[in-house]
């Protein structure tokens, strides 16, 4: 009997039937066959995973370990992971029969007694998949499932280039921290020498005024930079899941930073390479496989139970028993077609959203190799800048002290050499991010699946 209902059971399971999921095909987009900058070297080379390497700090290998690690936004990324693979494992189990079992107890009292009497039955169900509608599910909900992998791939490239992002902007306000530092103490020395001109009746008060107008200026940028230089290490310290009061850090020198070089890939490549496009192409699968089992809720369904095919095994009464539990849906109330409309219109607008991704995957390259080639034509131009105002303003001052020139001049050429070394952190931090964001465009040496 044992035999009988397995053979059954495994007869079922074979049956074949028509299948109405279409093979997915990508949507056709438009992808540029170069890069519109001209100093892109098209490369088969890969990128580093550990692409942050390159830029030479071990404080920011550090940090990027902490990231990974800790951070929160990954921690609830993994656990939606485990959400989508446990609705992947309901999605289909369709695919195989249910298995469950009645019992009976009851008590008889005669005059020999009372006796008990036991029964059980054990009942196989399943339902046979004509139309592919199991199936698809179980490839949407697989699919939903990659969504979700990548979907955690394409946020921990976001976090890695916030690490480095903040990290270099913190770098950043310390150098200028430094800056405005000497140029306080500058400051402060031509404010002592014009109050001793003032005490002598050399100055008017008004020069005297103004130079302490700017030390006053100056002593407030510093305290400024110090509340941007907390915000910052604040801010970091939360990318590494970390409470900012717990937060230490042994930054590098702004300039001695490495300034990698990256030899960018073809633009076909992102489809492979960034996490994001291949997260909404899942996503796109997944709705594929949904309009399936709309357009399977069109046509029939058969329920089978093994236990009643065993009780009649002949042909007419299996034949029968099938016929008893065919189920055709006739009128719904536009519930059906509403559902393959439903599904149709959430596949067109999956298909939109994709060639959107692409389109931002390609804009962000751009955007970051456009920065990065003209923020290091500005950097170096800058350079030559800030060697010409320390000069002018060493000049300056050796001049004014033995009263060669007056006091506005001195004054100008301190402001161009400020402005001079704050235009140079700024143009070398714009290279740093536009680095990482480059590094972050193209995948991040990211080979996912």
């Amino acid at each position: 009997m044992q035999l009988k209902r397995l053979s059954a059971i495994a007869a079922i399971l074979f049956l074949t039937a028509c299948n109405l999921l279409q093979d997915f095909q990508r949507p056709e987009a438009e992808i540029p066959e170069h890069w519109r900058e001209a100093d892109q070297v098209q490369s088969p080379s890969s990128i580093d995973p550990q692409w942050w390497q390159a830029f030479g700090s071990q404080e920011l290998n550090h940090l990027m370990d902490e990231a990974l690690a800790y951070n929160n936004d990954l921690a609830a990324a993994a656990q939606r992971i485990e959400q989508a693979r446990a609705q992947a494992k309901i999605a289909g189990a369709n695919l195989w029969p249910t298995a469950g079992i009645n019992g009976d107890y009851s008590g008889l009292h005669n005059d020999l007694g009372e006796t008990q009497r036991k029964a059980g039955q054990v009942t196989v169900a399943y339902e046979v998949d004509l139309w592919g509608a199991n199936r698809a599910r179980r490839d949407a909900g697989e699919a939903r499932l990659q969504s979700e992998v990548f979907a955690r791939d394409a946020l921990k490239l976001v976090v890695m280039a916030d690490v480095g992002q903040s990290y270099f902007t913190l770098l950043s306000i310390l150098e200028r921290k430094r800056i405005a530092t000497d140029f306080l103490h500058n400051v402060t020395d031509v404010l002592n020498i014009i109050e001793a001109r003032f005490s002598a009746g050399a100055v008017s008060a008004v020069d005297l005024a103004q130079q302490q107008t700017e030390w006053a200026t100056a002593r407030a940028n510093l305290d400024l930079l110090t509340q941007h230089q907390t915000l910052a290490e604040n801010a970091l310290a939360i990318l590494l899941g970390h409470p900012p009061q717990q937060s230490v850090y042994q930054p590098d020198n702004f300039f001695a930073v490495l300034m990698p070089e990256i030899k960018a890939l073809q633009p076909g490549s992102l489809l492979q390479r960034r996490p994001d496009v291949r997260q909404s192409e899942m996503q796109l699968q997944a709705a594929n496989a949904d309009i399936a089992v709309a357009l399977a809720a069109f046509y029939p369904k058969l329920q089978l139970n093994i236990d009643t095919l065993l009780a009649n095994p002949q042909p007419a009464g299996l034949a029968l028993a099938m016929a008893a539990n065919l189920a055709q849906p006739l009128f719904q109330g536009g519930r059906i077609e509403a559902g393959l409309e439903g599904a149709r219109a959430r596949n067109a607008e999956l298909v939109e959203s994709y060639q959107q991704t692409l389109l931002v995957a390609f804009k962000e390259v751009e955007d970051a190799a456009a920065i990065r080639k003209n923020s290091t034509l500005r950097m170096q131009a800058l350079a030559d800048a800030v060697e010409k105002a320390q000069e002018a303003y060493r000049l300056s001052e050796e001049r004014y002290r033995v009263g060669a020139i007056d006091y506005q001049t001195l004054l100008n050429t301190q402001r161009s050499l400020l402005n001079a070394q704050n235009s140079q952190v700024q143009a070398r931090l714009d290279v740093l991010l536009a680095l990482v964001q480059l590094y972050k465009a193209l995948g991040g040496g990211w080979a996912g699946g």
